[in-house]
């Protein structure tokens, strides 16, 4: 866990602050019983009511003084630990905002919820045990024993080797607990990803009528999560009869011996009280710490966890994310072609098959690319290279003869206005949606977008209209009105590359060829396309094509050029139109 603690950056003198207080509280705590030993001895004993009533006043001072300070190092102590989270969840969220997909990939979207959530709220709750016991419970432990020592020496030897058993035995029980707790932040992983495919996939899963298959694996999950936290429990479990025999068999022999110290006049009455107080306040601070280490062990797995993600940059992919953001974009090459892919190559998995092969082709500022074929084809990794997205295996990706891992962040990300076949919309009004990628876009401008989606006649057509709330994920939307919601949202963007991908899926022919008569016509939409489908229809009407099959490259040209010189594409058309006759013109 030290090694995120840059993170309490802006809350040092809290995190200094607080261990201090407490310190003082400890220093009042450790008074207490020796005053009231004192009344006792002094005091009632003596019949000495103006005595018992001075000291009394005494006590109530030293607990009025230790509230003040514990109450104040509880502020600081908060403080300092929830800025230490603040930053750290902070830290995180930008890490994942300027991971590549490749490395978010290889943590998976659950466990990196996982990290951003609970293991952070772990490693807080840590630090915070941290600050306040730090320095407090050592203290307790050798103020108790040297106030024992002062008033017998003998009651502080029994003292001085209790302690160190029942610390033995707290701490030999967190070191066998911890393998479990690992399993645990583990196992919270798998059934987060569970879950999240199943609240998602819900409607499959009923299709399907597989509820039960579903809710049987469901329950085998949560029985090894169970079964994993019963364990460490029961390792945790075995201090509290332990302990407790320890204690008791303490106080028994701190009783016997101490009342024959009173019987022979060695000590008096009050003593033994300040004695078994103070045993209480050593077995207390002892438990304490016990727990805080065990606050520590847990956090110490959950801040591993975490720094395994804000340190990945040796794992991530050469990508525009991650680079600082304020790295500076080079001067675009003259007469360089807008897009170029130089026999480009990329492969998921390092040792597996290229999911694109060998990709070479130029594409002129303002034309619009086509591309087509078959599912698994590399349609969607070659939009997701030319983005930057993931880092290519060989060759490179240029726009205006700059490669695209040489681009600021931003810069990049400036020059695409994005629909994917799955458009994600946030919960938010209709409106709030289509801005999100220009928030300076005028009404006339989120208008026009709708209008040129075809998404005006279910919008205006709602209550609110352009004000309508959208729920989370989309929710009380059809799949196509998302889908007309998203195109409407990077019309509005309005950036130099325009990239469809597949994104007309669930749309019907006539809304599909209202929006592509937009899309391709070049007085309404100043930008280079790239369009991204399975239908012939989507395609045939831009300026180049490209046909992938495999992850290779079969043809690139116009839509004559390709009925004549690849089969592919022909065959695509064919079975797609049945037009022969045009297609043999």
């Amino acid at each position: 866990m030290f090694g995120l603690i840059k993170y309490v950056k802006g809350y040092r003198v809290g995190a200094v602050l607080g261990p201090l207080l407490k310190l003082l509280e400890a220093l009042m705590e450790t008074f207490v019983p020796f005053i009231m030993s004192d009344i006792i001895n002094n005091g009632i004993n003596k019949g000495d009511t103006v005595y018992v009533f001075n000291r009394g006043l005494l006590l109530v001072f030293i607990a009025v003084l230790g509230w003040i300070f514990s109450l104040s190092a509880q502020y600081f102590n908060a403080r300092a630990s929830m800025g230490f989270g603040l930053n750290l969840r902070t830290a995180l969220f930008d890490k994942i905002l300027a991971m590549d997909m490749e490395t978010v990939d290889r943590f998976t979207i659950p466990s990196l919820i996982t990290r951003t959530t609970t293991d952070v709220v772990r490693t807080q709750t840590g630090l915070n045990m941290f600050l306040r016991l730090i320095l407090r419970n050592p203290f307790i432990v050798a103020g108790a024993i040297i106030m024992s020592g002062i008033i017998n020496v003998k009651v502080m030897i029994i003292y001085m080797i209790l302690v160190p058993l029942i610390s033995l035995g707290f701490f030999l029980t967190i070191r066998f607990a911890r393998p479990f707790y690992e399993k645990i932040q583990r196992g919270i992983d798998r059934l987060t990803s569970f879950c999240r495919e199943n609240i998602i996939g819900v409607r499959s899963v009923r299709a399907f009528g597989i509820q039960e298959e579903e809710r049987a694996s469901f329950e085998g999950r949560t029985e090894e999560l169970f079964e994993n936290q019963v364990r460490a429990d029961r390792i945790a479990a075995i201090n509290t009869p332990v302990n407790t025999l320890l204690v008791n068999g303490c106080v028994i022999l701190v009783l016997v011996i101490g009342s024959s110290f009173v019987n022979g006049g060695f000590i008096l009455n009050g003593s033994i009280i300040a004695l078994v107080n103070y045993l209480f306040q050593i077995l207390l601070a002892v438990e304490r710490t016990a727990t805080l280490i065990d606050s520590f062990n847990k956090a110490n797995v959950s801040s591993k966890r975490i720094k395994e993600v804000l340190d990945c940059d040796a794992g991530c992919g050469k990508t525009p994310e991650t680079a600082e953001l304020t790295q500076k974009t080079p001067e675009p090459v003259p007469g360089a072609p807008f897009i170029e892919f130089s026999d480009v190559s990329f492969s998921y998995d390092k040792n597996g098959k290229d999911a694109l092969s060998g990709i070479s082709f130029t594409l002129g500022e303002g034309e619009t690319l086509g591309i087509i074929g078959g599912t698994g084809s590399g349609k969607s990794t070659l939009v997701n290279l030319l983005q930057g997205i993931y880092p290519v295996t060989g060759g490179a990706v240029k726009i205006s003869g700059i490669n695209v891992n040489d681009f600021g962040v931003r810069d990049l990300r400036k020059l695409f206005s994005v629909v994917r076949q799955k458009p994600v919309l946030f919960a938010g009004t209709v409106a709030e949606n289509i801005r999100f990628g220009n928030p300076e876009a005028t009404d006339e401008d989120v208008d026009r977008a709708l209008r040129a989606s075809v998404a005006d006649e279910f919008v205006y057509a709602k209550e609110g209209g352009v004000d309508f709330e959208i729920e989370y994920g989309g929710r009380n939307l059809s799949g196509g009105q998302k889908q007309r919601l998203a195109i409407a949202r990077a019309f509005v963007r309005n950036a130099p590359i325009l990239i469809l991908d597949d994104s007309t899926s669930a749309l019907d022919y006539v809304t599909e060829s209202r929006i592509r008569k937009y899309v391709t016509g070049k007085e309404t939409l100043a930008s280079t396309k790239v369009i991204v489908s399975q239908r012939i229809s989507a395609v045939m009407q831009c300026d180049r094509i490209l046909v992938l099959e495999d992850g290779l490259l079969k043809g690139f040209g116009s839509h004559d050029e390709l009925l004549e010189s690849c089969g592919i594409y022909k065959e695509i058309y064919l079975s797609q139109t049945g037009d022969l006759e045009e297609a043999e013109s």
